[in-house]
Order: C-alpha cells, then sequence, then structure tokens
C-alpha cells in the first residue's frame, strides 16, 4: 500500500490507498463521469510512486478530453512515458482530484532533484511538450482552485516554479497567480512561443485553391522538376507519398539517419539526435500508434525515406510536431510536398484543426495567420507581482493578455 496525503475543503489531512480506483469501459468521452456531474466536496491526493501513478490510466485521458489542456502532450501515454525516461532522481508530484473517491483532475508536476538541478515545480512532460497545464473539467473552477491550492500545501516540498508551455487563456493563470502571491513566491508571466493553427472548414479543394496560385505553381515546378530527371525518376525510382499511423523501431532509425544528414547539411537540431529523447520517442511513439494518437506522412523514392512529417491525432486535431527532408534534394522543397499531402489527408479525414504547435517558422505563416501564444510561470528574484498586468513587465518578461494573435 502506498500513503499519500488526502486535503479535504476543510484543510484535514488523513491516511488514503490510492489503489482505490474506479474502472470502467475503455472509452473517452465527457459523459463517462458521472461524478463531475455533481457539486460535492473535492479532495486532492498527493501521488510520489510510480506505481500509484500508473494505476490512473483507465481515467486519465478521460478527464483530459473534458478540460482545457485537452491536447496530445496531456494524454497518459505521453506523460506516464516521459515520467519513466525521465524522472530518475526527481520528485514526482502528481495531484489529484477526487470526487465520490474518483479522480477528476489532475496536476502533473515533478520537482527538480536539488543537486544536479534546482527544486524548481516543473510540469512532467517539461522540454519536449509543446503545451502543459494543470488538468481539470471545463465549468469546473472548484476543482482546479483545489489542485492549485494543494501546490502552495507542499510548499516545502519545491523552492521555485518553472512552469512552462501554459496557453495564454488558461484558466490556470488566475489561480496561479493567487498560489504566488499567498505563498509569497515572487514570479512573472514570460511569454515562451507562438503556436500558428488552422481550422480547418469546408473541403480540402476549396482551401489549396485559396491558398494562392504562386503556392500551388512552386508545388507543382518543384514535383515536374523531379519528375523531369531521368524521365520521371530519380536513380530509378519515382516520388511516392505514404500515410501511416503506426512506427516501429525502423521507421525511428531512419528518421534518426535523416535527421543525423540534415543536422551536417545546415545545423539543423532534432530531439531524436539527442539520447534520452531518442530513447524516448523509441517507446512512446509506437505506443501513441497503437491507441490511434499518432498520424505520420512521408515521402519516399522505393524504400529510401527522403522527408516525413510527424504528427499527433488527438480529439480531431493533428498536431505537427517534427519534420525532416534529406538535404541532398533540398531544391525539390520535399519539406512542403509532404506537408501539402499531410494537410489533404487531414481535410479529407474530417479533422478540425491543424495546430503547428510551438514555433514561429516562416513556412507555417504560409498556412494560417493564426497564433495561440505560449506562457511560462516563472520565480525571479525581485520580480513583479504575476498578473499586474498595468505594471510595466521587467527585463525579459513580457506580460500578455490575449488569448490568441494574428499575423
Amino acid at each position: 500500500m502506498y500513503t499519500v496525503l488526502m486535503r479535504r475543503r476543510e484543510s484535514t489531512l488523513v491516511t488514503v490507498n490510492p489503489h482505490c480506483v474506479w474502472w470502467h469501459s475503455d472509452r473517452c468521452s465527457e459523459d463517462d463521469m458521472p461524478g463531475l456531474r455533481g457539486r460535492t466536496s473535492v479532495e486532492t491526493r498527493l501521488i510520489e510512486d510510480s506505481s500509484a501513478f500508473a494505476l490512473l490510466e483507465p481515467f486519465w485521458n478521460r478527464i483530459v478530453v473534458q478540460s482545457d489542456a485537452n491536447t496530445c502532450h496531456s494524454t497518459f501515454e505521453w506523460l506516464f512515458t516521459w515520467w519513466q525516461h525521465f524522472g530518475t532522481d526527481r520528485r514526482l508530484l502528481l495531484l489529484v482530484a477526487y470526487e465520490h473517491d474518483m479522480p477528476v483532475g489532475l496536476a502533473p508536476l515533478y520537482v527538480g532533484n536539488g543537486t544536479t538541478e534546482p527544486r524548481d515545480l516543473r510540469f512532467l512532460g517539461q522540454g519536449l511538450s509543446d503545451y502543459a497545464d494543470f488538468i481539470s473539467p471545463r465549468e469546473r473552477p472548484d476543482i482546479l482552485k483545489e489542485l492549485i491550492t494543494a501546490v502552495l500545501m507542499h510548499r516545502q516540498l519545491w523552492d521555485s516554479i518553472d512552469l512552462e508551455e501554459i496557453r495564454a487563456e488558461s484558466p490556470s493563470r488566475g489561480f496561479l497567480d493567487g498560489v504566488c502571491e499567498a505563498g509569497s513566491v515572487p514570479a512573472v508571466w514570460q511569454t515562451t512561443v507562438q503556436c500558428p493553427y488552422l481550422p480547418i472548414e469546408g473541403d480540402w479543394e476549396a482551401f489549396y485553391a485559396a491558398m494562392g496560385k504562386g503556392f500551388r505553381h512552386e508545388v507543382r515546378n518543384k514535383l515536374n522538376r523531379w519528375n523531369s530527371r531521368s524521365s520521371g525518376r530519380i536513380e530509378g525510382l519515382e516520388l511516392r507519398y505514404v500515410d501511416r499511423r503506426e512506427v516501429d523501431s525502423v521507421f525511428v532509425d531512419e528518421v534518426v539517419a535523416l535527421s543525423g544528414e540534415r543536422q551536417s547539411a545546415d545545423g539543423h537540431r532534432s530531439p531524436f539526435l539527442n539520447h534520452p529523447d531518442q530513447e524516448f520517442l523509441r517507446e512512446v511513439l509506437p505506443l501513441m500508434g497503437r491507441r490511434n494518437q499518432l498520424h505520420v506522412g512521408e515521402l519516399r523514392s522505393g524504400n529510401a525515406l527522403l522527408a516525413f512529417m510527424l504528427g499527433y491525432q488527438w480529439q480531431g486535431v493533428v498536431y505537427t510536431w517534427n519534420t525532416q527532408y534529406d538535404p541532398t534534394y533540398a531544391d525539390y522543397s520535399l519539406g512542403r510536398i509532404v506537408l501539402v499531402s499531410f494537410a489533404e489527408q487531414s481535410f479529407r479525414e474530417g479533422c478540425h484543426e491543424l495546430d503547428f504547435m510551438r514555433g514561429e517558422e516562416p513556412y507555417k505563416f504560409q498556412w494560417t495567420t493564426l497564433c495561440r501564444t505560449n506562457l511560462a510561470l516563472r520565480s525571479e528574484l525581485s520580480a513583479q507581482p504575476a498578473g499586474d498586468i498595468s505594471a510595466p513587465p521587467g527585463p525579459g518578461a513580457v506580460q500578455v493578455v490575449q488569448g490568441e494573435t494574428s499575423s
């Protein structure tokens, strides 16, 4: 039995058993959790053990789909696998809100070890995740408040805050400001990155026609140039697009090789060339594929991988996370060609959004002018109080009040 702390609304601390869980059918919909419909007392429990963490799997993603943190990087698959690979010598600080003995909210956090890194409070997945947040049902601010208040309850476990990639429109912001003020934790909101996105409306033909003649001509011209070499072939093999939803170690090996060639040519960085990140991806990508959370587009010449778009698919949104192309054929814009085919497939499957995720690379703005803003809440000595919108931001800090911007 694992012993954790449970917090009731009247702040009574008792010992509980997190192994008592509610098991039910393996679906993810907003009607799966009857405990969310009422307005009864909410209690929080601190999970500090990987085994107890694993027991949350049956309902973790059900909580995600009901929350404003409903993204591919909030899923159990992504965050639990990340903790298995990067949790060594770190302290798990996973706060779970319960109602009727059933989990209804999650604060997926950990604390640095205090030796090789500061004892900062961070999100699980931080560094590799493009989005992170507290996970609680929409229209239930009481659950979100309990989770964030519980963070302050455990103030003795961490020294400072470093919470990255929270969307600017997140309801967590106001509650986090309150925690910082109540706990005398000097922290400031900073902009980290813009995340372009494209709402998918209408059919592909109409959208592609609206991309403009210049864009379409460029794609057609590159394909014609490719086809004109060796009578329509390069090294005897035609260019073909492959759409796949599962990957294996062979695919990852190809991605590593292609990423290495690209880095040698122009210094382009890739998580596949960082050993710890690569080992994590070797495990999490096949897992997400088996659970219908992966979408990969490839350009191949025969069996050779020349370009790819690695994306995630979650609740009708397709996320473009990593792309590479063979620098030998840079003049043929293979990255653009693979993205066109990838986007077309997403349109035809009825997805409702293409999320280009964090980063402001120019190619993304050929597709959309819409952006979301990601923020970080970071402790700083002599920082202005978080949430003081009227005060001028300190060095390196930008106060953001809008949730979306357009370019």
